[in-house]
């Protein structure tokens, strides 16, 4: 029903005023360097030619293609920009019916004597087109303050998890990508990351809500595509960070990035430390139930603190080679290694009713952590002909991380500790995951479109080794129950096809994915297999309509799966305390997702989009008691039936002054989670949910620009749980000097203290409250000095073939 209702809003806005449209043609082309290299995501103005008044405006692609729709017949000019080159105007006549041929407009470098001209220009700070949103971070107040996982949590339509800190995009998983290259991280190892990279980086962040089937078809929220800045001119350049902070505890960043460039030949470079102290504490009330009237039979009051020591460090470096005007290469290299040092405190008080506090658990755990990641990646691109471009990388990743972990127990009673209840405990748990993969793609541009053809190949291995220690009178003894060695390969096979065009006033582009899975699971300890092999088909569509200028409607189509993590596979046990465990589960089965979005945008800016999305076999973590009658709570990697949702989400930023720009953002939800295979859960987990995100920034006499922003966020279903609303409201000021060279940016985030995590669960033999708590009250400076002629322009993006798996690195 809901298919073909969407479809019938389209049909509608296809036959509005055909007489009208049937003048209106479609103006295109592409934006290029005096070196014919295509400049990314410039500004394509249509002006009318008489008074120079503003007819349309739109942004190139990473290719330095444009598209403007319904240009009705007249006389304009066509004028392209972009900071640190000269912009250039050409004139257009469009005739009734005939469709103008592209149109090449070639910017060249700016000369050095035009250095101390100030151009002021209005950039948008939000472009959308039919399958993203563009975020514009360069430009933004303030941005530069923060760090990128900070940068994504103010997106419209991102949400990251204040407990797991995940990622999210209306309300699905996503892939994180860096100038085309996935992260190869998630969970904690992702959020470390983007907490490293400071986001004076960024140029912009592209949010693919429709990705076609050249992406790999994880992710069923899309991908999420963060662009840095790279040196578009010849000479050096780059910049100084150096930041502190902080208010219960503290936190410091102190980096480096650099460009150079000369002639066909750009080499680029970073490096980041960040040190980070931190504290999170949890508060849980779990009821033990039992009977059809599911009376409590025990409760447990768990309390704990973990004050954590971090330091990373983050570097990048690659280069940029023009060998030929039809040949270019490209290599990436990104590493990251952190070491974590943490003290957790805990207590669970065991109350059995209707008696008093039988006894106390209390826990101390000393954790030493490390990880190390490196990601490399070469490329090559080939234009064959005028017509045809054949591009190619080879991916490689590794990484390893290890924990060693010393867990002391005792039993607390009135009459002082129980001797011989006090469980000993230590372990190490190392983790390797190497990623090797390739990918072939082929572009040719014909008459009545674009076609693009591609294949890639990719085999991870993943192994991990964990030795547990128990204290006995004789000292300590390897624990057999827990130590166990788990090995992970799999091989992922995929071929793609993809057809773009045009035909009247539709715009249209679909696209068939195929990708065969064959994967092993092993479990040496007991010699258990746990063997995958399923074929997937992942088609997608694309219909763009203009219905006005700077107007369109769009309805997009995709089917995405979401493969378990590793971690999610790994079957070892994780002991916070001899009451609580967790488990990975290596029978997990993937999830798929069926997603219908119809989107209408005004004026390119002001946007309203309605989805509908459908995932079978949901991956969730589920907390629930050993066995019946059991005091022990399990938590373990699940299959939930399905979940359905339908979004909602609109984005309005508007300027009431000149000095004042306001970003709104509301993703509105209704989501069924069916749990019939759930033990003891009930059959339906639902709700309505909302995330209301609004920014203001202002630019006051004397230099400074000042920001207000916070969010709020409703309750709302995840899984067999149920989160708890919360808001958070945050300040931030910045000031330059020294002709814009050096920044000065100060952040209050968090003011009114009010941002934690609360979540209810309700078995029909367990039920559990827990009320999460973090350092997301802090104050932070930030001194940012630039180096060299800053006239930049976004990185050229390359894929990274990598990234279906690596973003399953927890």
């Amino acid at each position: 029903m809901w298919t073909r209702f969407s479809l019938f809003l389209l049909f509608i806005a296809a036959n509005v005023c055909p007489a009208l449209r049937a003048q209106q043609v479609r103006v295109h082309g592409t934006v290029l360097t005096s070196n014919r290299e295509p400049v990314e995501f410039a500004t394509v103005l249509l002006l009318q030619a008489k008074d120079s008044s503003s007819v349309q405006a739109t942004v190139a692609d990473a290719q330095g293609a444009f598209s403007l729709r319904g240009v009705a017949p007249g006389t304009y000019r066509l004028r392209a920009s972009f900071i640190g080159l000269v912009p250039k105007t050409q004139a257009l006549v469009v005739v009734a019916g005939a469709v103008p041929p592209a149109i090449t407009l070639q910017l060249a470098a700016m000369p050095q004597q035009l250095a101390e001209v100030q151009v002021t220009a209005s950039r948008p700070r939000i472009t959308q087109l039919p399958d993203r949103l563009i975020l514009d971070v360069a430009n933004t107040p303030l941005a530069a303050g923060y760090t990128t996982l900070e940068v994504l949590a103010k997106a419209p339509g991102v949400y990251v998890d204040p407990r797991s800190e995940s990622v999210s995009l209306n309300g699905k998983g996503t892939m994180v990508a860096v100038d085309g290259k996935r992260t190869y991280l998630s969970g904690s190892e992702l959020a470390a990351f983007l907490k490293s990279l400071g986001s004076q980086e960024i140029q912009k962040v592209e949010l693919i809500t429709s990705p076609g089937a050249k992406y790999d078809a994880e992710g069923p929220g899309g991908v999420i595509n963060i662009i840095t800045k790279k040196s578009l001119l010849d000479g050096t350049r780059g910049s100084l960070t150096l930041g502190s902070g902080g208010m219960t505890n503290s936190r410091q960043t102190a980096g480096i990035s650099l460009n150079h460039k000369r002639g066909p030949l750009a080499l680029y470079g970073g490096y980041t430390l960040a040190g980070r102290q931190t504290q999170v504490s949890e508060q849980a009330q779990l009821d033990y139930l039992a009977g059809p009237e599911r009376a409590v039979t025990a409760t447990h009051l768990l309390t704990s603190a973990t004050p954590t020591r971090q330091l990373g460090h983050t570097f990048k470096a690659g280069l940029d080679w023009q060998a030929s005007p039809k040949t270019s290469f490209n290599l990436y290299l990104r590493g990251l290694r952190t070491a974590r040092t943490s003290t957790t405190e805990a207590a669970t008080r065991l109350l059995h009713y209707p008696a008093a506090p039988d006894s106390v658990l209390t826990s101390h755990t000393d954790a030493h952590s490390n990880a190390t990641q490196l990601a490399g990646n070469l490329g090559l691109r080939q234009q064959l002909d005028s017509a045809s471009t054949l591009t190619a990388d080879l991916d490689y990743s590794y990484y390893e991380s290890g924990q060693n972990n010393l867990v002391r127990n005792a039993f607390v009673t009135a009459q002082g500790e129980v001797p011989g209840y006090g469980l000993q405990l230590r372990n190490y748990l190392p983790k390797a995951i190497r990623i090797v993969a390739g990918q072939l793609d082929y572009e040719r541009t014909l008459r009545l479109g674009k076609l693009e053809l591609g294949a890639k190949h990719s085999y991870v291995t993943s192994e991990n080794d964990a030795r547990y220690e128990l204290l006995r009178p004789e000292g300590w003894q390897n624990d057999a129950l827990r130590t166990n060695f788990f090995s992970y390969q799999e091989h992922v096979s995929a071929a793609y096809a993809t057809f773009a065009g045009k035909r009247r006033q539709l715009e249209y582009r679909v696209g068939l994915r195929l990708e065969q899975t064959n994967s092993v699971g092993y479990l040496h300890t007991t010699d258990a297999q746990a063997r995958r092999s399923y074929l997937s088909l992942f088609p997608s569509v694309l219909l763009s309509r203009a219905v006005g200028k700077g107007d369109y409607l769009s309805l997009a189509y995709g089917r995405r799966i979401q493969r378990p993590s590793y971690q999610d596979l790994n079957p070892f046990i994780y002991f916070q305390d001899v009451y609580t465990y967790s488990q990975g589960n290596p029978f997990l089965r993937p999830e798929f997702t069926h997603a219908l979005d119809l989107t209408y945008t005004l004026r390119s800016t002001y946007v309203v989009a309605l989805g509908y999305s459908q995932t079978s076999d949901v991956i969730a973590w589920v907390t629930q008691r050993e066995v019946p009658g059991s005091l022990v709570t399990q938590s373990r990697a699940e299959n939930l039936n399905s979940q359905h949702q339908w979004t909602l989400t609109a984005t309005v930023p508007v300027s009431p002054r000149k000095w004042w720009t306001v970003t709104n953002a509301l993703q509105a939800s209704y989501t069924t989670f069916l749990l019939r295979g759930v033990a003891n859960a009930p059959r339906t987990v639902q709700g309505l949910a909302a995330v209301y995100s609004l920014s203001n920034d202002f630019v006051v006499p004397g230099g400074w620009n000042l920001s207000a922003s916070g969010y709020f966020q409703s309750p709302l279903p995840s899984g067999v749980t149920q989160t708890r609303g919360q808001y958070s409201v945050n300040l931030g000021l910045q000031k330059k000097f020294r002709q814009d060279r050096l920044a000065l940016r100060v952040l209050y985030n968090d003011v009114l203290r009010t941002a934690r995590a609360v979540s209810l669960t309700e078995f029909n033999n367990l039920r559990s409250r827990s009320t999460y708590r973090w350092d997301s009250n802090f104050f932070s400076a930030t001194l940012t000095y630039q180096l060299g002629n800053q006239k930049v322009k976004a990185a050229n993006k390359s894929r990274s073939v990598t990234g279906d798996e690596e973003s399953r690195i927890k």
